[in-house]
């Protein structure tokens, strides 16, 4: 039996772009992982664990791209592509907030760790609990045939995503910068590719959870995998 996809080229990019996301962030993340335990340099293996749960974010377009390769439907509803992308917040974010903590407030990073922990809990709760509110589903008018799903604005989901990401750019990217600018030589180098991909990564979340389906978008999809370059380069070596 031969299957028929019924994608146009708008689908295919949005299914292959989320998918290479997937797929580099995984690699950069496990190769990080991999490197720490050679070196000891415990932050690339926080690091490692940061980039292997961002690329998860990008799980519900590629579940739903695969579906209609293999099944010739999509996922059975919206509030599944939701929670394939968005239950990997929690825990990216705990290791974002571990590494942003050691560079901004190393005194009190157990502090800022617990409070992560429980902005995740909060965070999956409204997600798994009240996964029908938290997100719309965009009408197809293209015959794109992959689920479109947005957050609802307001919803506590959506709030607590935005703090997220506020206090990201706060402690990563402006920590990073902060400690980039007291070094010098290769280790200033370090910091400012950190602070950069951390800088990249905040528009290129924003932006990928709310452009509709097109070359825009495709194009941020991309620089999340030079995102996740970035960040493996920065934290390769002992920084801290």
């Amino acid at each position: 039996m031969i299957l028929q996809i019924n994608l146009n080229i708008i689908g295919w990019m949005d299914g292959i772009t989320a998918t290479l996301v997937v797929v580099f962030a995984g690699l950069f993340g496990m190769l990080m992982y991999l490197k720490s335990r050679e070196s000891g340099a415990s932050l690339l293996a926080v690091g490692g664990g940061m980039g292997f749960f961002v690329g998860l974010l990008w799980l519900g377009p590629t579940c739903d791209f695969f579906s209609v390769l293999l099944l010739q439907r999509n996922l059975p509803s919206v509030e599944i592509y939701g929670i394939l992308s968005y239950m990997w917040v929690a825990p990216a974010m705990i290791f974002a907030m571990h590494l942003g903590g050691q560079l901004m407030f190393p005194k009190q990073r157990k502090l800022i760790m617990w409070i992560s922990i429980v902005l995740g809990v909060i965070f999956e709760l409204f997600l798994f609990l009240d996964t029908d509110g938290a997100f719309e589903d965009v009408p197809d008018p293209m015959g794109i045939e992959l689920i479109d799903a947005h957050f609802i604005y307001g919803h506590p989901a959506f709030i607590i995503i935005a703090i997220i990401l506020g206090s990201i750019f706060m402690l990563n990217g402006l920590g990073s910068l902060r400690a980039g600018l007291k070094s010098s030589g290769v280790i200033r180098k370090k910091f400012i590719y950190l602070s950069l991909s951390f800088f990249l990564f905040i528009p290129v979340a924003v932006f990928d959870a709310f452009l509709d389906p097109g070359f825009v978008l495709f194009a941020i999809r991309m620089l999340m995998i030079f995102v996740a370059w970035l960040m493996y380069l920065s934290l390769r070596i002992k920084i801290l």
